[in-house]
């Protein structure tokens, strides 16, 4: 592990997230490693791209101020309570802002933007199509396809097939209008590697690698 100081605070961060919450941690490192791919495909640069991806290790950091109960709730919650989960993008921003360092400013960005949409139908801030930050519309996507294959404690996650038809012809609830064109179609060609992250990542082996 690169033991500079950014990164291993990121670590540390990463690793509190996971002693917390198992589910949210492994969703944010499938997801990380997604969003590094799509990053390559969409042209930036290797180390841009993983900047992005590192930072975005952090999206649901403001999770951690969100009651547990809720978010391991074995039922679809109600209105008052989403309200409550929908805080964790101005919580996780909360605690990031107010650094210097490079990563550290990207992952209070995505933090806060990553639900944002490209209609503008999102939250916290209601953004419209590029005035979304791009990482954070980079790694929306990514961030969905793994929410809808993820198991939760009220229903199971969806084979892959299912995933990404949600995502790329809609099903009423999400739609293709909701994520940046460009990054959508990269996604579209990366269907077999989006699907090999996810299926074939080790959260046990993953965790020995993040802290040796």
């Amino acid at each position: 592990m690169d033991t500079t100081p950014v990164p291993l605070t990121i670590a540390c961060l990463s690793r509190a997230e996971h002693l917390r919450d198992f589910g949210t941690n492994c969703h944010a490192r499938r997801v990380a490693r997604m969003t590094y791919e799509v990053g390559l495909e969409l042209g930036l640069e290797a180390e841009r791209s993983k900047d992005i991806a590192f930072a975005s290790l952090l999206h649901d950091i403001g999770k951690m101020a969100v009651p547990l109960d809720l978010l391991n709730k074995p039922a679809a919650l109600n209105a008052e309570e989403i309200a409550v989960v929908r805080t964790h993008c101005r919580r996780g921003h909360a605690i990031l802002k107010g650094q210097s360092d490079r990563i550290i400013v990207l992952a209070s960005e995505i933090a806060l933007h990553h639900h944002e949409r490209y209609d503008g139908t999102g939250y916290p801030n209601s953004l419209t199509g590029e005035a979304i930050p791009y990482p954070a519309r980079v790694i929306a996507v990514c961030d969905i396809y793994d929410a809808l294959r993820d198991d939760r404690p009220y229903r199971r996650g969806l084979p892959h097939a299912r995933a990404m038809s949600k995502i790329l012809d809609g099903d009423g609830r999400t739609r293709p209008e909701h994520f940046d064109p460009g990054v959508l179609q990269v996604f579209r060609k990366l269907d077999s590697r989006i699907q090999e992250i996810f299926e074939g990542y080790d959260a046990l082996a993953d965790e020995a690698r993040l802290m040796a």
